[in-house]
C-alpha cells in the first residue's frame, strides 16, 4: 500500500470536486447554467456560467471545449483571473489523464500569465501537480528539487498559498525516501502558513494529507484529532456549496478512515460501524487507492476481531487489485498476509511468502536506489549545465558591455563637446544679457536712491539755507527768535551731516573700502554703558532694560563704530519726545564662540519711524556685522507691529 498511499496523499484535491450521482439533479443543474450562459452578455457572470459548465463534465473532451470557450471569452474581456483558470483547467484535464507532457505545455503558459500580470491564484497549484507527475513516476529527488524551488518563489513574492502547497509536495517527496522527520516539518509548516482566509477547499485539501499521513504513521491520537478537524471542514464544504450529497470520495474517505483508527484503537463495534456507512459512498468505480484503503481496513478489523479467514480473503483482494500497479504494495501485503498465515498456524505457506518477498524487495530497493542515485547525478550535471551557461552568458555580456561603454563614452565625449561649445555661447549671451539686465537694474535703482536721498537732504538743506538768510537779512528779529533760528540751523546741520556721512559709510562698506581701528574688547565691560549712553542719546526718553549674559566673552571689532550702530537701533532715528522701554538680551554661546543678541520694541524697527534714512541705516548696520562674521536681521512681526531686532557677533576663542 506504500506507493498506492504516495498517490493518493498527491492526488487527493482533484477527487474532491462534487460528484453528483443523481443523473437527473446533474442534468437540471447543467440546463440550468446552460440557459444563464446563453442569456447573458459578454461579462464576468457569463465567464463564471462557462466555468461551472465545464465542472459538469470532468475527464471529457467536453470539460476542453468549455475550458476553451472560457479561455477565448476571458482573452477578449482582459479577465485575468478566468484566463488563469481557464489555463488551470487544462492543466487538471491532462493532469488527471496522466498527459505530463500537454499538462507542462499549458503549465508554462500559466507561468507567463502569472507572471506579466502578477497573478498567481492558479500558477502554484499547476506547478505542484507537475512535480506530483515526478512522484508517481518515481522521480523523487527532481521532485524535491522543483518543490524546493517553488518554495522559494513562493517566498519571494510573500505568496503563502504557493509556500503551502510547496512544503505538501516536499511532505510527499519525503515520505517516498522514508524521510518522515523531515516529511512531518514540512506538513506542521504547511499548517503554519494557513490563515483565516485560507479557502474551504484548501482547507479540506490540508486536513486529508495530515489525516492520511498520521494513519499511515499509525498515529492514533493525531489521527483522531485531524479527522475531527476533517469532519467540521467537510460540512462548511458542503453548506458553501449547497452538496450536502456532492462529495463520496471525501465521506468514504473519512469513514475508512475512522474504521481504522477505531480498529487500532481496539473498539470493533465503531470500527464495524464506519466501515457499514464507508458502503453507502462504496461503488466498483470508486477511485483504486480507495478501493485498497477499503480492502485494507476489512483486512485490519478481521484480524482484531479473530477471523483470520476472512481477513485473508481480503488481503488476498488486495494483492489482486495492486499487482498490476504496484510491485512495491505487493510486497506489503504479501508480508501481511504471511504474518497472518504464522498467526493462523499456517508456517509452512508462509516460509516461501518471506523468501519471496525478501527477494523482491531487495532487487525493488536496489532498483529505487538507483534510480535516486540517477537523478541525483542528473540533477548535479544539468546544475552543472546550467552553471556553466550561466557562466558564458556573464562574460559575453561583460564583453559587450565594455564594448558598449567604449561606445557611449565616445559619443558621450563628442557630444559633450559639442554640447561644450554651445553651452558656452549660450553662458556668454545670458552673461551679456544678465549683465545688461544688472546694469539696467542698478541705473533704476540708483535713480530711486538718488531721487529719495534728494528728497531727505533738501528739507534740511533749504531749512539750513533759508533759516540762514533771515539772520542775516532780517534785522528786526528778536534776541529769542534768533536763538530758535540758530538752533533749527544746527539740527538741521547735524541731520544733514549725518545723512551724509550714513551715506558714504553704506557706500564704503558695499565696497569694502571702509577702515576700521579694531582692538579687542570684553563685551561686559562695553555693555555696561549702554543704559547711560542710551538716555543721554534720545534725552531721558529711552529707558533701557539690559540682560546680559556675556561674562568672559571677548571681541575683536571697531568699538566706536560697533558703539554707534548699536545705539542706533536704542534710540529714535528722528525727533521724539515719547517714552519708550527698550529691552536688550545679550547672550555668550561659547561652544559657538559667538554672542546673539536681540532688540524688543527697538525704535529703529518701529514701521512708524520708517524712511529712506532708517533703510540706509539698516543695510549700515547688516552691513557692518556680516564684514566680521556675525549677522543682522529683522525678527518678523504682524503688520504694523514693532519687530525685533537679532544680532550676532563672533567672539575670540
Amino acid at each position: 500500500m506504500k506507493r498506492i498511499f504516495y498517490i493518493l496523499l498527491s492526488i487527493f484535491c482533484w477527487l474532491l470536486l462534487p460528484t453528483l450521482r443523481a443523473n437527473d439533479l446533474q442534468k437540471q443543474s447543467k440546463d440550468s447554467m446552460l440557459r444563464v450562459y446563453l442569456a447573458t452578455p459578454a461579462d464576468s457572470t457569463r465567464l463564471d456560467a462557462l466555468y461551472k459548465l465545464a465542472l459538469f463534465d470532468q475527464l471529457t473532451p467536453t470539460f476542453i471545449y468549455y475550458e476553451n470557450k472560457l479561455l477565448e471569452e476571458a482573452i477578449a474581456q482582459k479577465n485575468i483571473q478566468y484566463q488563469s483558470a481557464a489555463t488551470y483547467g487544462h492543466i487538471v484535464y491532462y493532469y488527471n489523464r496522466l498527459d505530463q507532457k500537454h499538462a507542462e505545455q499549458w503549465l508554462h503558459k500559466l507561468e507567463l500569465l502569472a507572471e506579466q500580470n502578477n497573478y498567481y491564484g492558479h500558477y502554484f497549484k499547476g506547478k505542484k501537480m507537475l512535480i506530483e507527475f515526478y512522484i508517481i513516476s518515481q522521480k523523487i529527488e527532481l521532485a524535491l528539487k522543483e518543490a524546493q524551488d517553488m518554495y522559494d518563489k513562493a517566498e519571494k513574492l510573500n505568496n503563502k498559498n504557493g509556500m503551502r502547497e510547496a512544503c505538501l509536495c516536499l511532505l510527499t517527496g519525503y515520505f517516498n525516501t522514508l524521510r518522515y522527520k523531515e516529511g512531518l516539518t514540512a506538513l506542521n509548516k504547511a499548517f503554519e502558513l494557513t490563515g483565516p482566509d485560507v479557502s474551504t477547499m484548501d482547507h479540506v485539501d490540508l486536513l486529508t494529507k495530515a489525516v492520511l499521513t498520521y494513519s499511515y504513521l499509525r498515529d492514533n491520537e493525531n489521527l483522531y484529532s485531524y479527522l475531527n478537524q476533517l469532519e467540521e471542514a467537510k460540512e462548511k464544504l458542503c453548506k458553501e456549496t449547497n452538496l450536502t450529497n456532492g462529495y463520496f470520495n471525501l465521506y468514504l474517505l473519512i469513514d475508512l478512515q475512522y474504521s481504522l483508527y477505531f480498529t487500532r484503537s481496539q473498539q470493533p463495534e465503531k470500527a464495524w460501524e464506519y466501515l457499514q456507512k464507508a458502503e453507502e459512498y462504496f461503488s466498483p468505480s470508486t477511485f483504486l487507492p480507495y478501493q485498497l484503503t477499503r480492502l485494507a481496513a476489512y483486512a485490519e478489523y478481521y484480524q482484531l476481531t479473530k477471523d483470520y479467514n476472512k481477513a485473508l480473503v481480503y488481503l488476498d483482494d488486495a494483492i489482486q487489485l495492486i499487482a498490476p500497479i504496484s510491485p512495491e504494495d505487493v510486497q506489503i501485503y504479501g508480508l501481511q498476509k504471511a504474518d497472518l498465515l504464522v498467526k493462523m498456524g499456517r508456517p509452512d505457506e508462509a516460509l516461501p511468502l518471506y523468501k519471496q518477498i525478501t527477494k523482491t524487495k531487495d532487487s525493488l530497493y536496489t532498483a529505487f536506489s538507483a534510480s535516486q542515485i540517477e537523478q541525483i547525478q542528473s540533477i548535479y550535471n544539468m546544475d552543472n549545465l546550467i552553471l556553466l551557461k550561466e557562466k558564458r552568458q556573464k562574460t559575453f555580456h561583460r564583453i559587450c558591455l565594455a564594448i558598449s561603454v567604449v561606445i557611449i563614452l565616445l559619443l558621450v565625449f563628442f557630444n559633450l563637446r559639442i554640447y561644450s561649445n554651445r553651452k558656452k555661447l549660450e553662458q556668454d549671451e545670458t552673461e551679456m544679457r544678465k549683465l545688461a539686465s544688472i546694469a539696467e537694474e542698478a541705473n533704476e535703482v540708483k535713480s530711486r536712491f538718488l531721487a529719495n536721498m534728494s528728497y531727505n537732504i533738501r528739507i534740511p538743506l533749504n531749512n539750513v539755507v533759508g533759516f540762514s538768510q533771515l539772520l542775516s537779512t532780517d534785522t528786526d528779529l528778536s534776541e529769542e527768535e534768533r536763538n530758535d533760528y540758530s538752533g533749527i540751523i544746527q539740527s538741521n546741520s547735524t541731520e544733514l551731516i549725518q545723512l551724509v556721512n550714513d551715506v558714504l559709510d553704506l557706500s564704503r562698506l558695499e565696497a569694502k573700502m571702509m577702515k576700521f581701528q579694531l582692538q579687542d574688547c570684553n563685551v561686559e565691560e562695553w555693555s555696561n554703558d549702554l543704559s547711560c549712553m542710551a538716555q543721554m542719546h534720545s534725552e531721558g526718553n529711552i529707558q533701557l532694560i539690559l540682560n546680559a549674559k556675556v561674562s568672559e566673552a571677548n571681541i575683536h571689532t571697531d568699538l566706536s563704530r560697533l558703539t554707534q550702530i548699536v545705539l542706533s537701533t536704542l534710540v529714535y532715528p528722528s525727533d521724539c519726545k515719547e517714552r519708550r522701554e527698550v529691552k536688550m538680551t545679550l547672550l555668550y554661546q561659547p561652544e559657538k564662540n559667538i554672542i546673539t543678541g536681540e532688540i524688543e520694541n527697538s525704535p529703529l524697527a518701529d514701521p512708524k519711524f520708517a524712511s529712506q534714512k532708517v533703510s540706509v541705516r539698516q543695510k549700515i548696520n547688516q552691513l557692518f556685522f556680516e564684514h566680521f562674521g556675525g549677522s543682522y536681521k529683522l525678527k518678523e512681526s504682524k503688520e504694523g507691529e514693532v519687530s525685533n531686532i537679532i544680532f550676532t557677533y563672533p567672539t575670540l576663542s
